[in-house]
């Protein structure tokens, strides 16, 4: 596989704050992210363990796609399914059916992630607390298979007490993906500014630092990039926004694009993500081009 996303996908319960609930979505970090892949290039796969009622709900959506389901193993019992409310003052709460234990538990071993990668890999996105073996056994593929590694890092380990650990990691990681709200919880920081310029001093590769709908900065190399939301859409559901930008700036860094087209190309992906219920149905050439139409309008024509 060119992309390999190495997490555990769900299936969602969206719960809107108009009322609105759709069931049986196909959902996680790692599944949103790989969209976002997916609304740039076909050649991405996911791993990791799944439960036996993961494929019968989904695989219609893999295979219309073209999208691999070789790297998805059946490891677990039940499926995990995650209840996600929103609420009027734009806040969200998670609510899985099993625990984080067991849900981190069907996470790709550094094996079956290796497994998927060979001398066509170029990019592996991971959606990860601070797991330093784990990190460290990626950042290990990344010299064997020559691949560029994105850490999207999981809130939970966003603690003031682990940000030494984290920027020490900052120099192996291409793409380091984080939200404001996160970033701020890591250097137990009120001042998001703050929180942007440490990370910025922190790495010397790229920080793909998300803003909600302001869209994103992309830090690289002491610059930082304006990457601007898209405000020509109506947005529908907002799930998985943040992390299909993700996604799809991996694949720009990948494919050689600038930090601001990068950033720019991930709000276009996101656009095309939060303005239906869950994912599109089906990914086209149409949608692709338009979403890097989109892109290029965002960045301003700009070539840094």
């Amino acid at each position: 596989m060119e992309y390999v996303i190495a997490t555990t996908v769900s299936t969602d319960e969206v719960h809107l704050a108009d009322g609105t609930v759709m069931e049986n979505q196909p959902g996680s970090a790692g599944f949103y992210a790989l969209a976002g892949v997916r609304v740039f290039t076909d050649k991405v796969g996911i791993c990791g363990g799944i439960g036996p009622e993961y494929l019968p709900r989904h695989e219609k959506w893999y295979r219309d796609n073209n999208v691999s389901t070789d790297g998805l193993i059946v490891r677990g019992a039940v499926a995990p399914t995650i209840v996600i409310h929103y609420y009027p003052d734009g806040s969200r709460t998670d609510e899985p059916n099993v625990g984080l234990a067991e849900f981190r538990a069907l996470d790709p071993s550094l094996d079956e992630v290796f497994r998927c990668c060979g001398p066509e890999t170029r990019g592996v996105y991971v959606f990860k607390a601070l797991d330093r073996d784990y990190l460290d056994g990626l950042i290990g593929g990344r010299l064997r298979y020559g691949y560029k590694l994105m850490w999207e890092i999981s809130e939970d380990a966003c603690k003031p007490e682990n940000a030494d650990v984290i920027e020490s990691y900052l120099k192996y990681i291409d793409v380091f993906s984080i939200n404001r709200g996160e970033a701020k919880m890591l250097y137990g920081v009120d001042d998001e500014a703050e929180a942007e310029r440490r990370l910025a001093a922190a790495s010397p590769n790229w920080v793909f630092f998300r803003r909600g709908s302001q869209g994103a900065h992309m830090l690289a190399q002491g610059v930082s990039y304006d990457c601007p939301s898209a405000h020509d859409i109506q947005v529908v559901d907002t799930t998985g926004g943040g992390n299909s930008s993700s996604g799809a700036v991996l694949y720009a860094c990948c494919e050689g694009y600038s930090p601001r087209m990068a950033g720019c190309m991930g709000s276009a992906a996101a656009a095309e993500i939060i303005k239906q219920f869950g994912v599109p149905d089906l990914f086209t050439p149409e949608l692709t081009r338009g979403a890097m139409e989109r892109a290029r309008r965002l960045c301003g024509e700009k070539n840094d």
